[in-house]
């Protein structure tokens, strides 16, 4: 059997967004229920994958915490939530059950159908058109890393 070179990829580290490039960045994305994505994201340091997956009951909002279940290595953690982010969240959950994509025990970003979570790729679309209509010009961070492409280390 031949033996396989593995090439080792660089892992560069992302763009870091300024507060008034972020700020730009939120008000330039295309809905609310984006807008309050993003912010999540931003806001409380999240994952993508674990923003798209939270629901409605993960908001503690007497706590002021965000409850991220099976994030990444499969655990719980707690995120802490500010009053700012938590007022977005509202708008955004009036605005949900108005137009009937809400449920109660649901998605907190469910898709065009209540049933499903949004995808991952969805709000990195909406990123990278929020970017562009920005004018932000560094490279957003993608939502997958370079470093899952690598091997990985015997030990």
């Amino acid at each position: 059997m031949r033996r396989f070179v593995l090439v080792r990829h660089p892992c560069k580290l992302p763009a870091v967004l300024s507060v008034k490039e972020v700020g730009r960045l939120l008000e330039a994305a295309p809905g609310l229920k984006y807008k309050a994505a993003l912010g999540t994201a931003y806001g409380v340091g999240l994952r993508v994958s674990e923003v798209a997956t939270l629901k409605v009951g993960d908001i503690d909002s007497t706590h002021m915490l965000i409850r991220v279940e099976q994030g990444k290595r499969r655990k719980d953690r707690n995120a802490m939530l500010s009053p700012q982010l938590l007022e977005l969240l509202r708008l955004w959950w009036r605005q949900g059950r108005r137009r009937g994509v809400m449920l109660p025990q649901g998605w907190l970003f469910p898709e065009r159908s209540a049933l499903e979570p949004i995808s991952i790729r969805q709000i990195n679309r909406a990123l990278h058109e929020a970017a562009e209509a920005a004018g932000i010009k560094k490279r957003v961070p993608r939502t997958r890393c370079a470093i899952a492409s690598r091997p990985k280390r015997r030990s």
